[in-house]
C-alpha cells in the first residue's frame, strides 16, 4: 500500500487498527484515574501524590517519543512497535505486583515511554500514506480519538472499580497493548521504505530531530500542543475528585458524565476536521479554538467563584473549556505535517514530548485544587487559550508575509 494507493476503501480498513494503537497510551495513561481514591487509600498516600501515578506515566510518555520518533523515521514504522510492546508489557507486570510505591512509580514511567511507539508511529504512517484533502480528514478523525480516548477510558475504568482493583488494571493495559501491537504487525504495511528513510541511521536522525528545535514553526506548533493537552490533561486531574468527592457521584453518572464530555468532544472534532479547515484553514481553525478557549475560561471562572453551582453546570462548563481543544488539535496537527516524511516521526515526537511534559507538570497541580476551587482550572484554560492565540497570529503573519522555511 502506497500513498498514491491509499484511498478511502484503506483508510476504512486501517482506522480501527490506528483507533486501537492510539487508545494504548491513553489506557495507560488514564485507566487508572477513577481508581485513585481507593489507591490513596490503599497506600496512604495524599490526593496529589497518588496523581505522581498518573504524571510518571505521561512524563514516561513524553521521554519515550525523543526516542521512538526518531527510531522510526530511521528504521522504518514497524520495528519499534514490536519492541515497545515487550517493554510495556513487563512494566505492567511490575506495577500490577510490587508493593513498593516507588517501584510503581517507576514502572509506570517505562509503561508510559513503551507506549509512545504507537502514537509517534500512527501519525507518521498517516504522514506517509495521504495528502491533501484526504490527510486533513484522516488527522481529522485521528484527533477525535486521541481526544475522545482519554475521556472514555476513565469512563470505563469507573465501572471497572465495580468488579477488579488499581493493580488489575494494570494488567488490563497489557493485554490491550499486547493486542494492539500484534494487529499492527499483521495488517499494517511498512509505509516508510529504505529508500525514504532518514539517511545514516538512528543517531544521524536523533540528531535532525534536535536540530528541528531551532526552527521557530516547530517551536511554535509545539507551544500550541502543549497548551491543548494541559487543559485536557488538567480536566482528567479535576474531573475524578471533583465528581466524586465534591458532589458524591457513584461510578454510574461518573461515567456517564465523561461519556457526555466525549459525545461534544467527537461533534466539535468531526465539524473541524471536515468543515472548518477544508474551507478556512488549519490557522483560522487554530485561531477559533483560542477565542472558544478563551470564552470557556472565563465561563469556569465565573462559575467557581458563584460556588455551589449545580453538578450539570459544573460538567457542562468543564465541558465547553474542553472544547477549544477540540477545534485546535487537527489544525497543529496538520500543521505539523507540511514537512517531508522523513521528518514526520521526529516532528510527531517534538510535539508529543513538550505537549505530555506540560501535561505532567499540570496534572499534580490541578488535582490538589480539584477539592477546594475550579479557578485554577479556570486560568489553566485561559492561559492556554493566549498561547494558541499567540500561535495562530504568527502563522497569519508569517502567511502574509510569504516567509517560507520558518
Amino acid at each position: 500500500m502506497t500513498a498514491a494507493g491509499a484511498g478511502p476503501s484503506s483508510a476504512r480498513l486501517l482506522l480501527p487498527v490506528f483507533a486501537m494503537l492510539i487508545g494504548f497510551g491513553p489506557l495507560t495513561i488514564d485507566l487508572v484515574l477513577p481508581f485513585l481514591p481507593t489507591l490513596t487509600t490503599d497506600l496512604g498516600i495524599t490526593a496529589s501524590t497518588a496523581q505522581l501515578v498518573v504524571t510518571g506515566a505521561t512524563f514516561g510518555f513524553a521521554a519515550g517519543q525523543l526516542l521512538a520518533g526518531p527510531l522510526s523515521d530511521a528504521i522504518g514504522r514497524r520495528w519499534p512497535l514490536g519492541v515497545a510492546a515487550v517493554l510495556h508489557i513487563v512494566a505492567s507486570v511490575v506495577a500490577a505486583t510490587t508493593l513498593d510505591t516507588a517501584v510503581l512509580l517507576a514502572a509506570r514511567f517505562v509503561q508510559g515511554a513503551a507506549c509512545t511507539a504507537a502514537g509517534v508511529v500512527v501519525i507518521a504512517i498517516v504522514r506517509d500514506l495521504y495528502s491533501g484533502k484526504r490527510l486533513v480528514t484522516m488527522l481529522a478523525n485521528l484527533a477525535v480519538i486521541i481526544s475522545v480516548f482519554p475521556l472514555l477510558v476513565p469512563s470505563l475504568g469507573a465501572q471497572l472499580t465495580k468488579i477488579i482493583d488499581w493493580r488489575a488494571s494494570f494488567l488490563i493495559v497489557a493485554v490491550w497493548g499486547a493486542l494492539a501491537t500484534a494487529a499492527a504487525l499483521i495488517v499494517l504495511p511498512e509505509t516508510l521504505p529504505p529508500e525514504r528513510r532518514h539517511t545514516g541511521g538512528l543517531l544521524p536522525s536523533l540528531r535532525n530531530s534536535f536540530g528541528l528545535l531551532r526552527r521557530p514553526r516547530i517551536l511554535a506548533l509545539a507551544a500550541a500542543s502543549a497548551a491543548g493537552w494541559s487543559v485536557g490533561f488538567g480536566y482528567l486531574a479535576t474531573a475524578p475528585f471533583l465528581y466524586t468527592r465534591v458532589y458524591e457521584v457513584n461510578a454510574d453518572g461518573y461515567g456517564l458524565l465523561f461519556l457526555g464530555t466525549s459525545v461534544v468532544t467527537i461533534c466539535v472534532g468531526q465539524m473541524t476536521g471536515r468543515v472548518l479547515i477544508p474551507r478556512r484553514g488549519a490557522q483560522f481553525a487554530l485561531m477559533a479554538s483560542a477565542v472558544v478557549t478563551a470564552f470557556g475560561a472565563v465561563v469556569v471562572v465565573v462559575l467557581a467563584l458563584l460556588q455551589a453551582q449545580p453538578l450539570l453546570v459544573a460538567a457542562g462548563t468543564l465541558t465547553f473549556a474542553l472544547a477549544g481543544r477540540s477545534i485546535g488539535a487537527p489544525a497543529v496537527q496538520y500543521l505539523s505535517l507540511q514537512g517531508p516524511a522523513s521528518e514526520a516521526g521526529s516532528v510527531t515526537a517534538i510535539l508529543g514530548t513538550v505537549s505530555f511534559t506540560a501535561a505532567g507538570l499540570v496534572m499534580p497541580v490541578m488535582g490538589g485544587y480539584a477539592e477546594v476551587s475550579l479557578v485554577p482550572f479556570g486560568i489553566l484554560v485561559f492561559v492556554a487559550a493566549v498561547i494558541q492565540g499567540v500561535v495562530a497570529l504568527l502563522f497569519w503573519l508569517r502567511s502574509r508575509r510569504n516567509t517560507v522555511g520558518w
